[in-house]
């Protein structure tokens, strides 16, 4: 499944950039956040329970594109007793008016038991994607 949009941010790339890499920060809108552990700056792991699911999974994310203030690449996986979950989620940041510009998108896949749910929560998905980035230009402001 893939979900995207564009966003314009009232604040300088560098700032967003930071913010959007940043894993204590993304943890604040992990729906079902357990736990963060971060091992560094490029990588770290969340327990955490899927929407809408009673399956708890530990993913490991690794920010496998940095260029800032422009791009970044984030993976996250996790498996666990037949269900798995693969993101994969990117955005590029540019100037705009004073502004920072974010295009972005996200391809999940699921497998196993939660692949039988996957078209229910395509737009779960893009709530929970929204509703970060409302909380990002709220941290921004």
């Amino acid at each position: 499944m893939v979900i995207g949009g564009t966003r314009e941010f009232a604040a300088q790339r560098e700032r967003v950039w930071d913010l959007l890499v940043d894993p204590h920060v993304l943890a604040d809108f992990l729906p079902g956040l357990e736990s963060l552990e971060v091992a560094d700056e490029t990588h770290w792991s969340a327990l955490m329970r899927l929407p809408h699911s009673p399956v708890s999974l530990k993913l490991a994310f690794e920010l496998a594109e940095r260029r800032r203030p422009e791009h970044a690449l984030l993976h996250a996986d996790g498996k666990k007793l037949g269900a798995s979950v693969a993101v994969r989620t990117a955005f590029d940041l540019t100037d705009a008016a004073g502004a920072t510009a974010m295009a972005w998108s996200a391809d999940v896949a699921l497998g196993g038991m939660l692949r039988r749910v996957e078209s229910a929560l395509k737009p779960v998905a893009q709530h929970q994607a929204e509703h970060f980035l409302d909380g990002l230009e709220k941290k921004l402001g």
